[in-house]
């Protein structure tokens, strides 16, 4: 069965345990579902689930329990989540009830009530949030739709600058001696005078003991 559309005639249609549907889910009305679902579901309504999904969820309520889901889920209104559920997947929502396990994002613009058996791998967003005791929540929460503007509350102050250190003076290079052309050199080298040896002094007693 690769589609299910209802029409306003249904109220409410059921997806009974044991029932696989490898496709998308479009209705207008309520849905119950109790077996597994491969697939997109968009209800205009409310969607209960008691079973497998994997894909996305857009509906006006969502109701959750004894249930695995891999997908977004998207309300208007509010979101449920009890024991024995598991989500691995962004929840978006006015409100939201959580007794179950949610890994990922939650947006939630109005309230979310964490019950005790709740474990939250998330980051939420929200305007005000209740924890009771007993709840595991792992991530960065922002009540971010809050009416609280912090600025007003808390001084802003700047960070202190660090002082530079004043930088140590270079002692001056001392000139280069320029260096004279090879020309130069040579010509200073040719009018240099020679150095003339010396006559050698005998010695008076030196010479008589040569003669004889």
């Amino acid at each position: 069965m690769d589609n299910l559309a209802e029409t306003n005639s249904v109220e409410t249609a059921i997806i009974p345990k044991g029932t696989v549907i490898n496709g998308n889910i479009t209705i207008e009305g309520r849905l119950e579902m109790y077996g597994v679902v491969n697939g997109d579901i968009h209800s205009d309504s409310r969607v209960d689930v008691s079973g497998d999904i994997t894909g996305n969820i857009k509906a006006n309520d969502f109701y959750a329990k004894d249930s695995f889901i891999t997908g977004q889920i998207e309300c208007a209104k509010g979101a449920t989540v009890r024991e024995n559920t598991i989500i691995l997947g962004d929840i978006k929502a006015q409100n939201l009830v959580i007794d179950g396990a949610i890994q990922g994002k939650i947006d939630v613009r109005e309230n979310i009530t964490v019950g005790e058996k709740a474990i939250m791998d998330s980051d939420i967003k929200a305007k005000t949030i209740q924890v009771n005791n007993g709840a595991a929540i792992n991530g960065h929460c922002s009540l971010c739709y809050a009416d609280t503007n912090l600025g007003e509350i808390f001084p802003v102050t700047e960070e202190p600058k660090e002082a530079k250190e004043p930088k140590t003076p270079q002692e001056p290079k001392e000139p280069k001696t320029p260096q004279e052309p090879e020309e130069d050199k040579q010509l200073k080298a040719a009018a240099k005078p020679k150095a003339v040896a010396r006559p050698k002094v005998v010695k008076k007693a030196d010479a008589e003991q040569a003669n004889q």
